[in-house]
């Protein structure tokens, strides 16, 4: 076998996310009402919620069959409409990967985007004729399970949402994610001192659409992949897609800093680390004593 190098010409590295494309996913996207108390609580307080009343979270779970910086992967992720400004979309509460391409969709995602991704253990998408069901597990418990029947939507709304998701045609749209920098506070804690709000410019293309029916739907509890806290109050609809989608850029929108900084982590950390990183009296440990 061929021994690679720590060292490689600086040529040889420019394919590097040039593009960063997930190329032919496929998989099930779904939406539903959520809490408006629940959806307020966990969304930065910079960021208003598209419909206040009537807040929508959306989920997504596909194999990333083709992408272009990794082998193939799973990808599931939670997300709440919302806008800053004038700007509409969406944000990202947390995504789980698995599969071989997973650790290089991670880091590419958090190092680049800061998309609030972790690795869990096994994640299912699939289909037999009209019927397809998806579902996420992480650290043993299953945080997401879903079962649709192809057909139409739960609600008529559902179409309203997703009116540019049409087999043939390309959508883009935005997802607010934010950059953070690390470092000591005065009493020796890690401190958050400089936050970057962006904007996540992604590009869809439709190969397929075809609305469905949730019949199912169930999130169990975890401590460390809290995807339950984001409640069903009214089901809308699901939909079966094929589609490639890659990223147009990723431009800053505000900067943070201070306290005001250092205060959002408490909405960025449950995405990123689990509860482990936060305690020294773990019940399970390994070696010697």
């Amino acid at each position: 076998m061929k021994n690679g190098s720590y060292f490689i010409p600086r040529d040889q590295i420019k394919p590097f996310m040039n593009p960063g494309a997930m190329n032919n996913e496929e998989g099930l996207y779904i939406c539903w009402e959520t809490d408006p108390e629940c959806a307020r609580r966990v969304l930065p307080p910079m960021l208003d919620l598209l419909d206040p009343a009537h807040p929508l979270a959306m989920v997504y779970v596909v194999n990333i069959r083709e992408p272009t910086f990794a082998p193939w992967y799973m990808e599931g992720g939670i997300a709440l409409f919302c806008r800053y400004g004038q700007m509409g979309g969406v944000y990202f509460l947390n995504l789980q990967l698995s599969g071989p391409g997973a650790p290089m969709g991670l880091s590419s995602g958090r190092e680049f985007s800061g998309l609030p991704k972790k690795i869990c253990e096994r994640i299912v998408v699939e289909r037999n004729g009209n019927w397809a069901h998806a579902l996420i597990e992480s650290k043993g418990r299953r945080i997401f399970s879903i079962e649709a029947e192809i057909g139409a939507y739960n609600d008529p709304v559902m179409g309203h949402v997703f009116a540019n998701a049409v087999p043939g045609r390309q959508d883009r749209g935005s997802c607010m994610l934010f950059q953070y920098e690390a470092g000591q506070a005065p009493g020796g804690h890690v401190a958050f001192p400089k936050m970057r709000l962006v904007n996540y410019d992604s590009v869809t293309d439709y190969q397929s659409w075809e609305p469905a029916l949730i019949t199912s739907l169930e999130m169990e509890p975890s401590l460390d992949n809290p995807w339950a806290e984001i409640k069903v109050v009214k089901p809308l609809g699901a939909a079966y897609s094929v589609n490639s989608n890659w990223v147009a850029g990723v431009t800053p929108l505000a900067e943070y800093e201070g306290d005001e900084a250092d205060n959002l982590i408490s909405y960025l950390f449950s995405g990123r680390w689990d509860r482990s990183t936060l305690t020294t009296s773990h019940t399970q440990r390994y070696g010697q004593f």
